[in-house]
């Protein structure tokens, strides 16, 4: 079955992830970078491929080397300089219509092939991978990638850029002074390709900013859980967590995404946010909390919906309100988002 999504392969509950490459061996922009960077040992075995002029176009061919992921490395051009061509494009859906069902494949996720930096016009590749990959049996997703805002993994690495100033997570390579002011000018940032296009910040500084975050947030498991079915922490729209919507079981549904970031459950590591790894998984989980804080909470309600020690919660309190991103009401003592404070007082001063 086709279905199609505005987010990117990254972000799908697939088997396998399609990732568009040259065949000289070269992953340096658009997709491919991103690959590059999220699996780097995948990175160098095509470029021993391709040394040994093993990748060809018309010849997608299957990594498995991950232990929850399959990424089918798919040839949309001969040279990085020069563009795709569409005949190339068919040549490799023909290949992978006929051969998905040897190479094991039980799902997939495609982007876009070969109309970004490939050239070609979606309008004219659309069709074709519809003739394709539409009468498959197997659940086939086509990635637009036309997000506005980040999503999953990439949603959670935003946040900690857009955060820099409050995490300090620049310190740990030593950011230039003067390119921590531009990035910091140029905030906030909602996808994190546009980082790359902030004055001063170069490729290998993008790189290095990727990987560093990419880093921070896989350490507490962000990416999707592919081999079960239980809740993961996810940046997505479609699952950030609704106490309102879900007031059923808050406590089940906050409580298996804390633990699947790995956030510590022990008093004694929470003393504060900045002296231990919980700082970082602050960031991660702020707009979760925000999001918790919708309608007005206590301190103790907030720590039962999360399943944390209250002094941890306490630290998260303390830090949102220093950033403005909650308010402390007073008798008794509680909290609320200051978007949705902000959002009651108009409709209070609307109905009156």
């Amino acid at each position: 079955m086709l279905h199609y999504t505005d987010t990117t392969v990254f972000n799908v509950d697939v088997q396998t992830i399609v990732n568009t490459i040259n065949c000289v061996g070269v992953m340096g922009a658009g997709l491919a970078l991103e690959f590059q960077l999220r699996f780097p040992e995948m990175e160098r075995d095509y470029v021993e491929r391709c040394k040994k002029k093993e990748v060809k176009v018309g010849k997608p061919y299957l990594y498995r080397n991950y232990k929850r992921l399959w990424i089918l490395n798919f040839p949309t051009k001969n040279h990085w300089r020069y563009p795709s061509k569409i005949e190339w494009i068919e040549e490799g859906l023909k290949y992978f219509a006929t051969n998905y069902k040897r190479g094991g494949i039980t799902s997939v996720a495609f982007p876009k092939l070969g109309c970004s930096n490939g050239g070609l016009a979606w309008a004219d590749v659309s069709p074709l991978m519809e003739k394709y990959l539409q009468n498959l049996d197997i659940d086939v997703f086509i990635c637009l990638d036309q997000e506005d805002e980040a999503t999953g993994t990439e949603g959670a690495m935003v946040n900690l850029i857009n955060n820099i100033e409050s995490s300090g997570w620049d310190k740990e390579f030593n950011i230039k002074s003067d390119i921590r002011k531009k990035i910091i000018d140029a905030l906030p940032i909602r996808r994190f390709r546009e980082l790359g296009k902030i004055e001063g910040v170069g490729k290998q500084t993008y790189k290095d900013i990727f990987k560093l975050l990419y880093t921070i947030v896989s350490k507490y498991e962000i990416e999707k859980d592919k081999s079960s079915s239980a809740n993961t922490l996810q940046l997505q729209t479609s699952d950030i967590i609704s106490v309102e919507e879900k007031p059923q079981e808050p406590a089940n549904q906050l409580s298996s995404q804390t633990e699947a970031i790995g956030i510590s459950k022990e008093p004694s590591n929470a003393n504060t946010l900045s002296s231990n790894e919980n700082y970082d998984a602050f960031f991660i989980i702020l707009p979760y909390l925000e999001k918790a804080l919708s309608t007005e909470r206590t301190q103790e309600e907030i720590s039962e919906m999360f399943k944390l020690p209250k002094s941890l919660v306490n630290n998260w309190l303390k830090e949102a309100e220093r950033l403005g991103k909650v308010k402390k009401l007073t008798h008794p003592v509680r909290y609320i988002a200051v978007s949705d404070q902000v959002h009651q007082q108009l409709e209070f001063k609307l109905a009156k």
